[in-house]
């Protein structure tokens, strides 16, 4: 009988701390959004506090964050046809406003590997529209870690 109860929902402070437990389990955590709207309310928040610290294909989550900017951010994309990847904006939840881990160094690979190409002008507005999203979104971050990669260094005193 408690069991029944755990998943519809009658026992949220237990599925809560299931969940908790669940913490550093991704694979786990992604199981469980799709058992009812509670679990999916406390998994999602938990999924999205670190999304470049996933060990796979971190940088997916790039694409959604972007659906936050306002149109005029969103225009600033058109020279690199990405623009129409980002016109749906019906989201479920406010992803931007779950995140608590910040890593400049992995959200920069996250970036390289989501481009698939060298293009530094492209990399930089990702970049700088991803804090503008973290920003108006009013994340709550927890850590922030800054680290500039050699290759940000070496470009920059190219332009000194």
């Amino acid at each position: 009988m408690a069991f029944s109860k755990l998943f519809s929902g009658e026992l949220p402070e237990l599925t809560e701390e299931i969940i908790q437990y669940l913490r550093k389990d991704f694979s786990t955590l992604y199981s469980c959004i799709l058992v009812n709207r509670l679990w999916c309310r406390l998994a999602i928040p938990i999924l999205w506090e670190d999304p470049f610290s996933a060990p796979t294909q971190n940088y997916h989550c790039i694409k959604i964050y972007l659906h936050f900017l306002n149109e005029n951010s969103k225009a600033k994309f058109n020279e690199y046809e990405i623009n129409n990847d980002l016109k749906f904006t019906n989201t479920l939840f406010n992803y931007p406003s779950f995140i608590k881990y910040l890593d400049t160094n992995k959200i920069c690979n996250s970036i390289v590997n989501w481009i698939g190409k060298c293009n530094y002008k492209l990399e930089d507005l990702v970049y700088r529209s991803l804090f503008e999203v973290f920003i108006e979104n009013e994340g709550n971050l927890h850590s922030l870690e800054v680290v500039l990669p050699f290759t940000v260094i070496a470009n920059q005193s190219h332009h000194l």
